[in-house]
């Protein structure tokens, strides 16, 4: 029962969803997907979150919704928003600058996008323990089993750290996705040099964190990208390990 309500012997029946419970997010997005579905949008497969109509795009994360479309359809995009409307409380319609946490970039007459996270990046890096800059995302060393037993909180730090930056290796900055994904092996018995491992690459975004992702642009890529393997550099089950890297030519 929610907080407030709690009646000890008492079984409440729930008639329709409360924001806060386990099963609302779903819940909502099936009855926002229904809506968009009946005035015309055809969903993009495999993106349950993603849907089409004449031209227009439009992806929602709960309540967080982007409408992307060209100009010449404004007229057509505000003839749907008002039957949208008609079923929900809409607001904002400005031109998009934040999305979950992404701050969203533009130079219109290059046609280029950048997204960044430097404000959410400043968030987690005070998850980190120590202050040491760095410019590389992890070191050389192998990180290894932790051999004696972790405590409940050092285990919830070390999560955090990790889930923090998780989100930020999946959507803006792929450098550290490889150093937290070898971070990740170790969430449930975290040691010392992990926790300092996990502040290093906190620390490497902090310092690089005006880094972002670049989309678009008038003239043609000019990248070179090279991809190697280890051998055997896992000493306890001999995996080797992949990487590329991608670098601009200019």
């Amino acid at each position: 029962m929610p907080q407030g309500y709690r009646k000890h012997g008492k079984v409440l029946k729930l008639n329709r969803a409360l924001y806060g419970l386990r099963r609302s997010p779903i819940l909502w997005q099936k009855t926002f997907y229904s809506s968009l579905i009946e005035i015309g949008f055809t969903p993009v497969p495999h993106e349950p979150c993603c849907l089409t109509h004449n031209g227009i795009l439009i992806f929602f994360y709960v309540d967080d919704i982007v409408v992307a479309y060209k100009k010449d359809r404004e007229p057509l995009v505000q003839k749907l928003l008002q039957k949208l409307k008609q079923q929900y409380n809409l607001e904002g319609g400005n031109e998009l600058q934040w999305f979950l946490g992404i701050r969203i970039l533009r130079d219109r007459d290059r046609k280029i996008i950048w997204l960044s996270q430097s404000t959410y990046i400043d968030k987690i890096a005070n998850l980190a323990e120590s202050s040491q800059p760095n410019s590389t995302p992890m070191s050389h060393e192998e990180l290894l089993p932790y051999g004696d037993r972790a405590s409940y909180s050092q285990i919830n730090l070390y999560q955090r750290k990790i889930g923090s930056l998780l989100y930020a290796a999946v959507t803006t900055r792929p450098d550290i996705a490889f150093a937290t994904s070898r971070l990740s092996r170790f969430l449930t018995n975290p040691g010392p040099k992990h926790h300092a491992a996990a502040d290093r690459t906190l620390l490497y975004l902090k310092r690089y964190k005006d880094l972002g992702l670049q989309f678009g642009g008038t003239g043609e890529d000019n990248f070179t990208v090279a991809s190697d393997a280890s051998f055997a550099d896992n000493t306890i089950d001999r995996k080797s390990s992949q990487a590329s890297v991608v670098c601009s030519k200019s």
